[in-house]
């Protein structure tokens, strides 16, 4: 009988210990003590609109050309990540009818992780655009089945003009993450063949991770996906208003955000700066429903109040943007702040 008494209790002490970090899981930070961006509920004089449509997905427009950042909605579960990730066509055809998207010219794919890369093609085909990023993601788009002439591999440094928007690749780095993490997900490594869903976590290898800038007679954007950067590569060139990444910066050291802060919208004056990617990508995308990442995953005041401090060191303002909501702006009609310690500077063609 003793053998069975030590199996009873170490099935008890297995089922406290799932349902503790069950628990844990549950426990979340609340972004709401953070400044909410004063956009214009209406287009008014504002040429330009982005939506945040959770994690670094962002759909970009001037009414008559529309750009998608990733275009992952398919938000796979956590218990998913254990078996094989397929696209799912319901929450990716629910996102596209909720931002009411049509027609687009460009998915621009800053990485190739799952949760960036993962619906990129499916959206791509169902919007006729075009597909662009590195090479990993082009097979990710082969996979897909995607042809071939709507494959763009981008040439960094080198705009791809899109109507009115100059669309410029430029090399970066993800946000450093743990060793097992960074062996789960292919940290540095490339996707050398036509990727082809289902398939395990840990064949969406990062493949080349990029900022991108999007220049507009109307106002320039900048966009990091991962918060992660490479010393002077955004020195010289100009942002108006900066998306970037916060998740993992609560992990890093003190010094690490202000070198990021120092590398991404300081290098390109931005004075607005809108953290992306903090919500809890594992969850549907509802208005109204999606909330930041466990506790657990990410302390998210901590990295917002790292953000925040490195924005007003930097002479900019850091607003909170809800998933799923679209601001309107030109650079006329961005809030004013008033510079200091700008690095802005002039590039050099």
């Amino acid at each position: 009988m003793q053998p069975l008494r030590w199996i009873k209790w170490g099935l008890v002490a297995t089922g406290l210990i799932v349902g503790i970090i069950a628990l844990l899981f549950q426990l979340r930070p609340s972004a709401a003590q953070w400044p909410h961006f004063p956009a214009p509920t209406t287009s008014g004089d504002a040429r330009l609109s982005v939506s945040w449509l959770g994690t670094s997905t962002l759909l970009i427009s001037d009414g008559n050309t529309h750009l998608l950042t990733d275009g992952y909605f398919s938000r796979v579960s956590k218990t998913a990540l254990l078996g094989n990730l397929s696209p799912n066509p319901t929450r990716i055809n629910d996102a596209l009818t909720l931002a009411r998207v049509e027609t687009l010219d460009a998915v621009l794919v800053v990485h190739s992780h799952f949760d960036h890369a993962l619906d990129a093609p499916w959206v791509a085909l169902k919007t006729n655009a075009d597909l662009v990023g590195s090479e990993s993601t082009a097979n990710v788009g082969r996979g897909a089945g995607m042809p071939e002439e709507k494959l763009i591999v981008a040439d960094t440094g080198k705009p791809i003009q899109y109507g009115d928007f100059k669309v410029t690749f430029l090399h970066s780095a993800h946000v450093p993450q743990s060793p097992a993490i960074d062996a789960l997900t292919g940290m540095g490594e490339t996707i050398d063949a036509p990727l082809t869903p289902p398939a395990p976590v840990q064949e969406w290898k990062e493949g080349e991770s990029y900022a991108l800038l999007l220049e507009h007679p109307q106002g320039d954007i900048l966009i990091q996906g991962s918060a992660g950067f490479v010393e002077g590569q955004l020195d010289g060139y100009q942002a108006d208003i900066a998306f970037v990444s916060s998740v993992g910066l609560s992990r890093q050291p003190a010094s690490y955000t202000d070198d990021y802060a120092r590398n991404t919208f300081a290098a390109t004056g931005a004075q607005i700066v809108i953290p992306i990617h903090w919500d809890d990508f594992f969850t549907p995308l509802e208005p109204g429903a999606i909330k930041p990442l466990p506790r657990l995953m990410e302390d998210l005041n901590t990295s917002f109040s790292q953000l925040d401090a490195a924005a007003k060191k930097y002479g900019a303002r850091m607003y909170r943007l809800e998933p799923t909501q679209t601001l309107h702006f030109s650079r006329n009609t961005l809030p004013k702040v008033t510079p200091k310690n700008a690095l802005r500077s002039t590039r050099t063609p």
